[in-house]
């Protein structure tokens, strides 16, 4: 918690002195999206995964790196490494409110890409019904784009928490993992303040 706390501070003291830095932006949202996972080897849906990270996902990073990372030993550095390729190959890094981009970066690696953008796309057409969003579960230029319309932060993630708690009661394990995962969900909605002192005007 004081780690995580320090690096936050020497965040917000950057971004005010020195202007906005995407790398240490970065860090603090796979910091926090990592905190709920765990180091222990799990089996979910017939996948093994380590620190949140999916043994196919390891695999697609080993073949396009060039890595020879195994599932079983994975640290957490390697974790965070796959993390931020993540991060930025699903376009995350194009999303301007710091904050966003953690909540949905989240929903990406807790549920997978095409729940993430599901999920996303459904909140930005309730947030903004005038706009012509497909749900289409891939998260393009377009979807992008209105995500950085967003004015209401604060409305945009109820929304996207609420239609993510819909999306995993659909689902068959709810009833297992039911009550992690809404703790899980609502623990980042007390990030919205936090969040929104990184930007502090020098991105959005």
């Amino acid at each position: 918690m004081l780690e995580k706390f320090v690096i936050l501070i020497t965040l917000l003291y950057s971004t005010t002195i020195f202007g906005y830095d995407d790398t240490r932006v970065r860090e603090i949202i796979i910091s926090e999206v990592l905190s709920h996972e765990g180091d222990k080897l799990v089996r979910t849906q017939k996948e093994l995964s380590k620190y949140g990270i999916r043994n196919f996902l390891l695999l697609d990073y080993n073949k396009k790196f060039q890595k020879d990372y195994e599932i079983k030993t994975l640290t957490e550095e390697q974790a965070r490494e796959i993390a931020e390729h993540l991060l930025i190959d699903y376009r995350l890094d194009e999303i301007k409110h710091s904050y966003s981009q953690m909540m949905i970066f989240d929903i990406f690696f807790n549920g997978g890409y095409n729940a993430g953008a599901v999920v996303t796309q459904r909140a930005l057409k309730r947030y903004k019904p005038s706009e012509e969003i497909v749900v289409d579960g891939i998260l393009g230029s377009k979807t992008i784009k209105v995500i950085n319309s967003v004015e209401d932060h604060e409305k945009f993630i109820d929304l996207i928490t609420e239609e993510r708690i819909a999306y995993y009661k659909s689902l068959n394990s709810w009833e297992i993992y039911g009550k992690g995962w809404e703790k899980r969900i609502n623990a980042y909605k007390v990030k919205l303040k936090e969040m929104a002192m990184v930007d502090n005007g020098n991105r959005i």
